[in-house]
């Protein structure tokens, strides 16, 4: 089907862009949707919305990143997309239950 495709073409294009700024307008663009439709769309096949979505697979590779590498964590977190230290430790927290250093030191 058609919007299976739509929603992989999304996948990996968060996947391969995920450092970047990702708007709605793009991911709507790039879909050929509307703003309103293509957020619509996203959630009725995915059950949760795309800023939630981009959110929880930035903080995934961040967390992998903590772990894998040496680089600060304000390094990691401009790596992965988030612009604003508190904003990135507030969603890491929220997703894994500590802050990005103590998951560090815990793993």
């Amino acid at each position: 089907p058609k919007s299976l495709d739509k929603l992989k073409t999304v996948i990996k294009y968060v996947e391969n862009h995920y450092a970047e700024p990702l708007s709605i307008e793009t991911m709507a663009e790039i879909c050929g949707f509307s703003q309103s439709h293509f957020m619509k769309f996203f959630k009725n096949n995915m059950g949760i919305s795309f800023i939630e979505y981009l959110n929880f697979y930035r903080l995934t590779m961040a967390a992998r990143l903590l772990l894998a590498s040496g680089s600060s964590i304000m390094a990691i977190a401009m790596e992965c997309g988030f612009d604003s230290p508190s904003y990135f430790n507030r969603s890491f927290k929220k997703k894994y239950g500590m802050t990005p250093r103590e998951y560090r030191t815990q793993f």
